[in-house]
């Protein structure tokens, strides 16, 4: 009797450990995670760009002073010229019919003027025995018409000399000729344009911004200014305060000391920041998964003091899941409010190979986004 106990009592202790063992093997080690510990903040800032048209500060539509046939163009598209340049030149041969014609009417006129004077001269020395004060008078009304008319032609005729100048179109001041509009034997009416002159230097651009953001705009600050390809900085020169009635906007001229790459009538975009007031966290992009009706959600640790075998303390604790609404994304970051409290601690990448009741060990744990405030393009950079 007493070996069959000692050997029911041996299978039953075998028993016993192997079932603890299976145990142990049944019990999933926890899964390590990283998480950042969130804090509310009271407000947000949000990027509001806006656009605008580039364009040369020095550029001029240049056209004739009188209309015309154009009889020789000298430049080209493309083409540097120099303060002075001829451009084009229209027809002057009806100025040349009309310089004739105006001519003879001067003659006319002068020779009219010297015998009205002679007579008005004799009748002056004869009168009064031998002329009459109506004679007199009728000789010196003679003699101011024909004066009239001699003053007359000698202005149509500096008129003309006008005209001929201006048939000849030349450069205002040194550039590039960025466009032309007419050619050889094109009638042109006068200010009509036929070219248009770049003179190069700094370009500026008029952007509409709101009214509300009118205190970020500080007049000589530099602000950095983009066309999606490229980046430069810009000096506020001027605001318009007259507000736009359809837009609700006022208008800020920038202003490009150099080119750096940018072509004139495309189109540039300015930044700047606006503060929103709500109440929310800032969490990584990759934390966020989809929710029902809407909404997001991220996995959040609840946390648990162990010790491992070496005695050493670290925290472990079990997933949640926890409904949040985005009120603003970025592109690695999102402004949310829910359930979520300070110093909660959001799983970084969540995919979804997390569930409620989780067992998890963090392993790396940062503060995130302390400071929200991050540098954004259309921000001053710097005053003059």
């Amino acid at each position: 009797m007493a070996g069959v106990a000692l050997t029911f009592i041996s299978l039953a202790l075998w028993m016993y450990l192997d079932i603890g063992r299976a145990a142990e093997q049944d019990v999933k080690p926890a899964t390590p995670v990283a998480v950042d510990i969130v804090q509310e903040q009271p407000e947000y800032l949000v990027s509001r760009t806006f656009a605008g048209r580039l364009r040369a500060s020095n550029v001029a539509d240049l056209g004739f002073e009188l209309p015309g046939r154009i009889s020789r163009v000298f430049v080209d598209a493309g083409d540097r010229v120099g303060r002075g340049t001829p451009l084009a030149r229209i027809d002057t041969d009806e100025l040349a019919s009309q310089e004739s014609e105006l001519s003879a009417v001067l003659k006319e006129a002068e020779a009219l003027l010297v015998q009205t004077s002679a007579r008005y001269d004799r009748l002056e020395k004869l009168a009064p025995d031998f002329a009459s004060v109506q004679q007199l008078d009728d000789a010196r009304a003679a003699r101011d018409s024909a004066r009239a008319r001699v003053d007359q032609a000698s202005g149509a005729l500096r008129r003309l000399g006008t005209n001929q100048r201006n048939s000849l179109l030349v450069a205002p001041f040194s550039g590039e000729i960025v466009s032309r509009s007419a050619d050889t034997g094109a009638v042109v009416g006068a200010g009509q344009t036929v070219f248009r002159l770049n003179g190069g230097g700094s370009m500026e651009a008029d952007v509409g911004i709101p009214t509300r953001f009118r205190d970020q705009i500080v007049l000589g600050s530099e602000y950095m200014i983009t066309n999606g390809e490229r980046e430069s900085v810009a000096v506020a020169e001027r605001v318009v305060d007259d507000v736009n009635p359809l837009t609700n906007t006022i208008t800020v001229r920038f202003v490009l000391p150099e080119s750096n790459g940018f072509v004139a009538s495309e189109t540039v975009r300015i930044s700047l920041q606006e503060t929103l007031l709500a109440k929310g966290m800032w969490v990584r992009n990759s934390a966020l998964v989809e929710s029902l009706r809407g909404l997001w959600a991220v996995y959040v640790v609840s946390p648990q003091s162990q010790s491992d075998n070496r005695g050493t303390e670290h925290v472990a604790g079990i997933v949640k899941r926890q409904d949040v609404e985005i009120l603003h994304s970025e592109a690695d970051r999102s402004f949310v409010r829910g359930a979520l409290s300070s110093g909660s601690m959001v799983i970084r990448n969540s995919p979804f190979r997390f569930v409620p009741g989780q067992r998890v060990s963090v392993k790396q744990s940062t503060v995130f986004n302390h400071h929200q405030k991050r540098p954004a393009a259309g921000d001053g950079i710097s005053s003059r």
